[in-house]
């Protein structure tokens, strides 16, 4: 009897860790006290490999809006002018179902209600992402990217300053408070219909590999064709950009480390309007 009963507990612990999983986002950090939809934006973009700056994102939005006016000038060349306004999530021309659409062919559905904890397992285990909206008590609202679940545990990337990668319980991401703040209530959702294999849509990107990947000590790029004067830009794992070389020719590149810390990075090989763009782990 106390086998059977051994057993069972075992099936149950494996039947319910099966369910821990954490997508690899970047933890993106708002460059303006508006921009968390900007800097939501850009984690799901670079996440799917398709990078792009806050400031580019959001001129995307001054130039679509019609809820609000963004201002005359270029949010990268001062978003202070306008640009440093909020967003819905979807909707609006503008809006973040706008924009991944716009930047990454990232097909998104916007409602009215939270996921339950089974749906959010789900999403994961289908290497999705998802977009939450916290209304605040006190009136506006924020967003956060839900990327992972453990337990009854929440992973999310919350773009506010000194918050970046977290986990919390479902019921506060549902509704709760830290302290000294406003609480918050978990109003709307954008659930992601695109998985990483979305990375390789010719349609949009060509396909870009590394041999080997992780890189110990140098990789190799290889395009699936001829590329004459491209760019190569290398983002670290803040979406900083942390490399670029110009005048690229070829089918394939020889990439040395030169001294990068070990960590993730997205690379993106620019030609004309077209662009490769994969995922590289340095290792230790």
């Amino acid at each position: 009897m106390k086998k059977i009963f051994l057993l069972a507990l075992i099936h149950v612990f494996f039947a319910f860790s099966a369910q821990a999983q954490v997508l690899k986002v970047n933890p993106i950090i708002q460059e303006y006290d508006q921009w968390c939809w900007a800097a939501c934006s850009k984690a799901i973009l670079d996440y799917y490999g398709f990078v792009h700056r806050q400031c580019e994102i959001a001129e995307y939005t001054r130039t679509r809006a019609t809820f609000a006016d963004f201002g005359r000038v270029n949010c990268c060349t001062n978003a202070i002018q306008g640009c440093n306004y909020w967003n819905y999530n979807y909707y609006f021309d503008g809006s973040i179902q706008d924009i991944l659409i716009h930047f990454g062919n990232i097909q998104n559905t916007g409602f009215e209600t939270p996921l339950t904890l089974a749906e959010i397992v789900t999403e994961i285990r289908n290497n999705q992402l998802f977009l939450i909206r916290w209304g605040w008590s006190t009136g506006g609202g924020h967003f956060v990217v839900g990327h992972g679940v453990k337990d009854k545990n929440v992973y999310l990337m919350n773009p506010w300053f000194g918050e970046g990668l977290q986990i919390n319980t479902y019921n506060y991401v549902l509704s709760g408070r830290k302290s000294g703040s406003a609480s918050h209530t978990w109003t709307h959702t954008n659930k992601i219909k695109r998985t990483v294999t979305g990375l390789n849509d010719k349609n949009l990107h060509g396909t870009l590999s590394a041999q080997p990947n992780p890189l110990v000590f140098e990789t190799v790029l290889l395009a699936d064709k001829r590329f004459n004067n491209a760019t190569l830009n290398i983002y670290n794992a803040y979406g900083q950009e942390v490399k670029e070389i110009k005048n690229l020719s070829g089918q394939s590149i020889t990439l040395q480390r030169d001294n990068l810390p070990s960590g993730l990075y997205i690379l993106r090989l620019t030609e004309n309007k077209q662009s490769f763009t994969t995922k590289l782990v340095i290792a230790d």
